[in-house]
């Protein structure tokens, strides 16, 4: 029988107690994971971005806990290369991984794990911290997913459920090197390796051109419809399209399932043929059930672990309105008739996460020579040299500036595109979709 550790991470802080013999396999399960000192990647980055709008909280990151210092894989809210580890001894980590469920902390100076902690009495005062466990492989505690925030927050039951669907996430993401590293050894020469890869990059072209089969043409006439498709090399879940729903009403949308390969494009090629399927039992003309319906029927649980965005809007010609619902998209950037740009409002959650969402609907004055431009992250999100990521208020302020020239956004969005393709800086679908009335 191993003996068991006492530590006192700081002063007047609960004792905790350790196993050496489960420490040091739970150490070896973290090892085994090749993510330690790695660098940033978006499949988690997107998560801890996504979680801190979500909860609203100003910090969240992925911690791995190594022997001697926690150690951050993704932050949100501060510069992971500036702060990409701290000490163990002074984490609330330590004490999160000997849980199996979530820690939550509404208010750090009410709490005994919290009142004397030297980040909380001194800079940056953090008063409230949500912690879920992630487990390895073989279920040891590796690390933990966090939301920080320098004032009390209340953290409902509700909440509590939803942060352990984020850490899920997490933990499938950060499991999945190690089934992709055991595949890979699995290819016992470099050959086979060479040829496995030229017939999953024809697969690949053979499922993009499948996927490019499933969008409407485009239109010319009182609406006019301009679309754009461009698959990333492993081809990833966007999809467009429009249709009549009847002789007054119009729906168009855009939508990006999580990830890349087949499994990301079927899932799309899925969900398109849903939004065009005239049998399906759906009221079209209502965006918010739409949405709130593809949740129901998408949940990432019985899809392979993918989520998705979407935008969904039902242009009306006899009331000149756009009514829509967005569901985790990027706002679209509406064109008035006097060529003025006005970014739509942001969405709610993305789908699949959450098994009930309420998802609310606007509608937005949508007179003649109007347009709306749909498009996905891909086109925004663009590697940095430094190992960052574009962003929208990036995009839009571009698109803001050449529209002063008097340059049409269309134009400009495939100028930005071909750009950042000549630079070789997109690394994910690309999807652009533009709406506009001419009478």
């Amino acid at each position: 029988m191993s003996a068991i550790l006492e530590l006192s991470p700081w002063q007047g802080a609960p004792p905790l107690y350790l196993d050496p013999v489960q420490e040091s396999e739970r150490l070896d399960a973290l090892k085994s994971l090749n993510l330690l000192d790695t660098c940033a990647e978006d499949r988690f980055d997107r998560i801890t971005r996504l979680a801190a709008e979500f909860f609203n909280v100003p910090v969240a990151y992925v911690a791995f806990v190594d022997q001697d210092r926690q150690w951050f894989k993704s932050s949100y809210g501060f510069c992971r290369e500036q702060q990409s580890e701290t000490s163990r001894d002074v984490s609330f980590c330590q004490y999160t991984i000997q849980r199996n469920a979530p820690l939550v902390i509404e208010d750090t100076l009410l709490d005994p794990i919290g009142r004397n902690h030297p980040l909380v009495l001194g800079e940056p005062h953090v008063r409230f911290y949500a912690g879920a466990p992630l487990s390895g492989p073989r279920g040891q505690k590796i690390g933990t997913f966090c939301l920080v925030d320098m004032k009390p927050k209340e953290f409902s039951p509700e909440q509590t459920e939803r942060l352990i669907a984020f850490a899920a996430l997490i933990e499938r993401e950060a499991n999945l090197g190690q089934i992709i590293q055991t595949q890979n050894e699995l290819l016992e020469t470099r050959q086979e390796l060479i040829e496995a890869q030229r017939t999953l990059n024809q697969e690949f072209s053979d499922a993009a051109n499948y996927v490019r089969m499933m969008l409407p043409p485009p239109l010319s006439g009182d609406e006019v419809v301009d679309w754009e498709f461009q698959p990333s090399i492993q081809l990833g879940g966007d999809g467009l399209g429009y249709r009549m729903i009847n002789d007054d009403l119009m729906a168009i949308y855009v939508l990006d399932v999580t990830g890349h390969g087949f499994g990301s494009a079927m899932l799309a090629v899925t969900a398109l043929e849903v939004l065009r399927n005239r049998a399906v039992q759906i009221d079209f003309s209502k965006p918010a059930q739409v949405i709130e319906r593809f949740n129901r029927t998408f949940q990432m649980k019985d899809h392979g672990g993918k989520f998705f965005s979407v935008w969904y809007g039902v242009y009306s010609r006899s009331a000149r309105t756009i009514t829509y619902a967005n569901a985790g998209h990027p706002p679209p950037v509406l064109v008035t008739s006097q060529g003025e740009l006005i970014p739509t409002e942001p969405g709610g959650s993305v789908l699949g996460i959450f098994p009930e969402i309420h998802a609310q609907e606007m509608t937005i004055p949508f007179p003649a020579h109007s347009e709306i431009c749909l498009f996905t992250d891909g086109l925004y999100e663009l590697l940095d040299p430094d190992g960052g990521r574009g962003s929208y208020d990036e995009f839009f302020d571009y698109l803001q500036k050449q529209a002063r020239t008097g340059k049409p956004t269309w134009d400009t969005m495939h100028h930005w595109l071909n750009r950042a393709r000549d630079k070789r800086i997109v690394d994910d679908d690309v999807s652009m979709f533009r709406f506009a009335t001419r009478a």
